[in-house]
C-alpha cells in the first residue's frame, strides 16, 4: 500500500500529498521519553523522574523523487505550516497516525530533476 499525507484528515483533506515513490527502507518508527531528570546519592543510589509520556516519531528518507512530488511535498509543508497544523499519515500498512511534521523542507537536488531528503514526524 502506498503512504500519504492529508491535511487535516483522510476523510476530508484540503490538501493531500500522496509520493508518487515510498521512502526508502527501512522507515524509522521510534518511541522514546522525551526527558528524563536523573539524579545520583552519594552513595550511588540513581533516582529518575519522566518528564511527559513517551513519543513516538517516523523518520522517512525519500531518494530521487521527482520535481512534481518534491513541489506537491513543498505546497503540503506550507500548507501545514511545519509543526504549526496536525495531520494524518497514512502508512504502508495503511494505519493512520495524527502527526506533526518537525524538521525544515530540505529536498536537495541530487541528481537532475529529482530530489532527496527526510521527513521526521511526531505523533500526537
Amino acid at each position: 500500500m502506498d503512504i500519504g499525507f492529508y491535511f487535516p484528515t483522510l476523510a476530508a483533506p484540503a490538501v493531500e500529498w500522496r509520493p508518487g515513490k515510498p521512502p526508502f527502507l527501512p522507515v524509522s518508527h521510534i518511541t522514546d521519553f522525551p526527558e528524563q531528570l536523573t539524579g545520583e546519592t552519594a552513595g550511588g543510589t540513581l533516582y529518575v523522574q519522566n518528564k511527559g509520556s513517551p513519543r513516538e516519531r517516523f523518520e522517512l528518507t525519500f531518494e530521487r523523487i521527482s520535481k512534481t512530488d518534491r513541489d506537491a511535498a513543498w505546497v503540503f509543508f506550507v500548507v501545514v505550516n511545519k509543526a504549526f497544523n496536525s495531520f494524518e499519515y497514512q502508512d504502508a500498512e495503511g494505519a493512520l497516525h495524527t502527526v506533526r511534521w518537525l524538521n525544515e523542507f530540505g529536498f536537495q537536488e541530487t541528481v537532475p530533476g529529482r530530489f532527496s531528503g527526510t521527513i521526521l514526524l511526531r505523533k500526537e
